[in-house]
């Protein structure tokens, strides 16, 4: 178990360095005098480097090494608080580098955990997991906030830069090799295979929609709090309670999924979460927008980690790099459509008018899951 928790430290400090980004971003952008809509697209530029590189990714984790890829993209992330120290088109490849990081590290470091662990303690080790992937984003995000009024942004990226690097010599030395036998396959062949199992396919498209929607509200929820007058600080405030109620409710979820059919604990986080996305539509500024973000946060921390789970219940051994990666794929689609989507829609609609707009998304996520899962809980039933 030593190796498995080398392999969640390292995922803390992976995305804290993320969690810095998601209040920072959006305000440095402004400041840079971006409009909302090519906000949007430079938000954006992450998740399209990461959903570019997840076949490549899954590929590597199935077919060349679980370890190397992880490394890399810790070493891939560090560097881009490199560029995002510099003047704005650096950051922005930052940004893409960033993305690119995540679609390596991602993928191989859930196929090595997944690997390392007993079948009947998956949910508990993956909510375990979830639970500090949670903790790191949400320290991250309100590290970020409060680093910025007070120190500036450069302090921000510097940050970003080093909670990488230092982990580097401890995961080379404290994680084993665990892929005994590559694939031959191609990576097509690999992902045609999973694409066809539908309980993978329903909690990857399910994170796709949720991804999207939670993207808008990160980054344009910032823009609607400045717009009223508050600070970066609260910024980083709502954030970070949301991803603390999600922590909260991770490890649990992972025992729930042990212990029962881990698409009826995600399903019941995906209801919150919809129940949040509805109040806050009622009550967007703060303090009164902290109860939607209990219910989001409660929400995501009931879904994350049962999805983990249903995919690796759900895939063969040799595809769980492949799995992993269309899986951890939806996080950067959802990415790429929200921002620019939001960003569109606020041109049009004002920035309240992405209220209703990530609602409806939510709606339409939960429907098209109970669909793709339909055939199992009647066959599961019968």
């Amino acid at each position: 178990m030593r190796a498995v928790w080398n392999l969640h430290l390292a995922t803390f400090f992976f995305f804290l360095a993320y969690g810095l980004t998601v209040p920072a971003l959006p305000l440095y952008l402004e400041a840079q005098g971006l409009s909302a809509a090519w906000i949007g697209w430079a938000v954006a530029l992450m998740p399209l480097a990461g959903l570019a590189l997840r076949p490549f990714g899954g590929w590597a984790a199935d077919g060349w090494s679980r370890k190397k890829p992880s490394l890399i993209g810790l070493a891939l992330g560090a560097v881009s608080g490199l560029f995002y120290l510099g003047p704005l088109p650096l950051v922005l490849a930052g940004r893409f580098l960033q993305g690119a990081a995540m679609a390596l590290f991602a993928p191989s470091s859930l196929a090595i955990t997944s690997d390392l662990v007993p079948e009947g303690a998956v949910g508990r080790v993956m909510g375990t997991r979830n639970l500090i992937l949670g903790i790191g984003v949400m320290s991250g995000t309100a590290l970020g906030g409060f680093l910025v009024d007070y120190f500036g942004f450069a302090a921000v990226w510097a940050l970003l830069l080093l909670v990488q690097l230092v982990w580097i010599p401890v995961f080379y030395l404290g994680v084993p090799e665990t892929l005994e036998r590559p694939s031959p396959h191609p990576w097509w062949a690999n992902f045609g295979a999973v694409l066809a199992e539908r309980l993978i396919l329903a909690p990857t498209l399910a994170n796709a929609g949720f991804a999207a929607v939670f993207s808008i509200l990160q980054t344009f929820y910032p823009l609607v709090l400045s717009t009223a007058g508050y600070r970066a600080a609260w910024v980083g405030a709502f954030l970070a309670f949301y991803s603390l109620v999600s922590v909260v409710f991770r490890l649990p979820a992972g025992y729930l999924a042990d212990r029962y059919e881990a698409g009826y604990v995600a399903l019941a986080g995906f209801v919150s979460s919809t129940l949040g996305l509805l109040l806050l539509w009622f009550l967007p500024l703060p303090p009164l927008a902290f109860a939607a973000g209990f219910l989001m946060g409660a929400g995501a921390g009931l879904y994350l980690p049962a999805n983990i789970v249903a995919v690796t219940r759900a895939a063969r051994p040799e595809l769980r790099g492949s799995a992993f990666s269309l899986f951890t794929a939806s996080w950067d689609l959802g990415g790429l459509l929200g921002p620019p989507l939001g960003g569109m829609a606020a041109v049009g609609l004002g920035l309240y008018g992405l209220f209703p707009l990530m609602l409806l998304g939510a709606i339409l996520t939960v429907a098209l899951f109970v669909w793709l899962r339909k055939g199992y809980w009647v066959g599961a039933a019968a």
